[in-house]
């Protein structure tokens, strides 16, 4: 009697910890199915975010995958570099995969667009801190000649129907920076009309496109200031890559 309930529980056990496992492996599955997708849709977003600053720029390369690491990203309010530069200051331009993912979380990297093998324009990010509800980080797309080619939304938590304008899908607002540079408009004309510029405000709301504005020309001047290393480089890859090659 006591061998039979004995083998009861021990069969018991046995069942309980097969479906136990085979739980346990289903749940990893589907995690790991669904961060596969959720990765895959991230990408898609990405790259129709960086196509959309670079509306009306022609350029022959992918540029979600020419994905480059920003110097000087404090001066885009991005924070401390997540890799540092080598001893010789250079910014490596052959990536680990954790390293760009790293770079990616941190919103540290760039992206060129190239046409016949020449860099012809740049997507930058930038966040400001002066949105009314936090940050707001914003893409600009600009070009080899410093032209901006266009400018998006990332991420903000504007007043809905009041600050949330500056969104391309709520007004054509965003638009009205595509073509400008450094000196058109004017330095002191870089601000919304209420302080003396050329930028529409809305009813009820300055503080979020003064903020947009001044973001905008901060990408224009850190592009100014670091041409060379934006636009003068060979492809970033990851050393993933370049073993495969």
């Amino acid at each position: 009697m006591i061998n039979l309930e004995l083998r009861r529980v021990v069969i018991t056990a046995v069942v309980l910890a097969m479906f136990f496992g085979l739980g346990v492996g289903f749940v990893a599955y589907t995690q790991q199915k669904t961060a596969d997708q959720i990765e895959m849709n991230r990408q898609a977003v990405l790259l129709g975010q960086i196509m959309a600053v670079l509306q009306g720029q022609t350029h022959d390369n992918n540029p979600a995958e020419e994905a480059f690491l920003l110097p000087d990203p404090e001066a885009l309010e991005l924070g401390e570099p997540v890799i540092r530069p080598a001893a010789d200051d250079v910014l490596p331009t052959t990536l680990s995969v954790e390293q760009r993912e790293r770079a990616m979380r941190a919103g540290q990297l760039g992206f060129r667009a190239r046409e016949d093998g020449e860099v012809v324009a740049v997507a930058i990010p930038v966040v400001t801190h002066r949105g009314y509800s936090g940050d707001i980080r914003l893409l600009v797309g600009v070009t080899i000649d410093g032209e901006i080619a266009g400018v998006r939304v990332l991420e903000q938590r504007e007043t809905p129907g009041l600050g949330d304008k500056i969104k391309a899908d709520k007004t054509d607002w965003i638009q009205g920076f595509s073509g400008r540079r450094l000196g058109d408009p004017p330095a002191e004309d870089w601000a919304v009309k209420k302080d003396g510029g050329i930028f529409d405000q809305f009813t009820g709301a300055t503080v979020s496109p003064r903020a947009v504005v001044g973001a905008v020309k901060d990408v224009l001047e850190y592009v100014d200031r670091h041409h060379p290393l934006l636009f003068d480089e060979p492809p970033t890859t990851t050393a993933e890559e370049d073993e495969h090659e």
